[in-house]
């Protein structure tokens, strides 16, 4: 933990406010200033006053839940054991947790597009993959009470990738009860199937179900649980239909692309009793319009800066 404290020294902790609306989710952590998906990024989050701390799960070769967002390790944030960048690494559900830790994901790749979109970002060499419970274990040392947002990842039907849909459901809601973050926990997913199924073992759970009109999402054709790994459609649903559809099917949270939402649909939301979260808002016109808006949660990369356009906003200033 040390290193890690002396990696976050410039970054102040910001004490919780007494307006925290909307709730301010960092992306993958903090990705725009710690490397996403690490332990880091996730401490980064903390201090920096976030409500909320997302991160993607696969499940690896030993069923545990991995901190990962593509399916396979990514060439752009991943050095293999010989300290270089290669090709895209193996499958996650291919690997064991021992395979994993050999990956350093502190630093991105210099050559890539992805680490010309974050030059803001300070590598923390020596980082490994962490699972869930490292996770876990990291806010239970921490004075926090903020939220881990869970986004299980998803390949319907490559088994390759990822287990049946059922297997990844018990794995998920086993390891939440296990690791006691079931009141600290929101668990969504574009494959609504998941969160839908881990909803249905741990009632307690808040879950989302996230959107894209550009991307696939939902229950393949004919299924309502768990069931086979057919293909997600992509946009089957209508979007002035996806509020309430959420809803039917008993998400707390409907969780659209921040480009797919305007008032009209945020009101149909309201209606149906929905929180609704977007993501991923890195901007500050774009900060500016959701805080308009009104939404519940803005899911970021840059968390420090959405935190300070909120205050400024929820500050009426002295009196005139």
């Amino acid at each position: 933990m040390a290193r890690r404290e002396r990696s976050l020294a410039r970054i102040p902790h910001n004490a919780s406010g007494s307006n925290r609306f909307p709730r301010i989710h960092g992306h993958r952590g903090a990705r725009g200033v710690r490397p996403e998906n690490t332990l880091e990024s996730i401490l980064a989050a903390v201090r920096l006053g976030c409500d909320a701390v997302e991160v993607d799960l696969w499940i690896s070769a030993d069923d545990r839940l991995i901190v990962h967002h593509d399916p396979r390790i990514s060439r752009a944030i991943a050095r293999g054991p010989d300290g270089t960048w290669g090709a895209d690494g193996p499958p996650i559900r291919g690997c064991s947790t021992a395979d994993l830790k050999r990956y350093d994901v502190g630093r991105m790749n210099p050559g890539s597009r992805y680490a010309a979109r974050f030059p803001d970002q300070v590598p923390c060499d020596g980082s490994r993959i962490p699972t869930l419970a490292e996770v876990a274990r990291l806010l239970d040392g921490l004075d926090t009470d903020i939220e881990l947002n869970l986004e299980l990842k998803s390949a319907p039907g490559n088994r390759s990738l990822m287990p049946p849909a059922e297997r990844v459901i018990d794995i998920a809601a086993r390891e939440l009860e296990t690791l006691r973050i079931v009141d600290r926990a929101f668990v969504q997913s574009f494959d609504w199937r998941l969160p839908l199924g881990v909803k249905s073992r741990l009632p307690d759970v808040r879950i989302g179900l996230l959107s894209d009109q550009n991307g696939e999402f939902g229950i393949p054709a004919g299924q309502t649980g768990g069931g086979s790994d057919g293909k997600i459609s992509k946009a089957r649903i209508r979007q002035e239909d996806l509020p309430e559809r959420v809803h039917e099917l008993g998400a707390e949270v409907w969780s659209p692309n921040a480009l797919d939402i305007d008032a009209d649909t945020l009101e149909t939301a309201r209606r149906a009793g929905l929180e609704v979260c977007v993501w991923t808002v890195n901007s500050e016109r774009d900060m500016l319009d959701m805080l308009d808006l009104g939404v519940d949660a803005i899911t970021t990369d840059y968390p420090e800066r959405l935190i300070a356009l909120r205050a400024e906003r929820n500050d009426p200033g002295p009196p005139g």
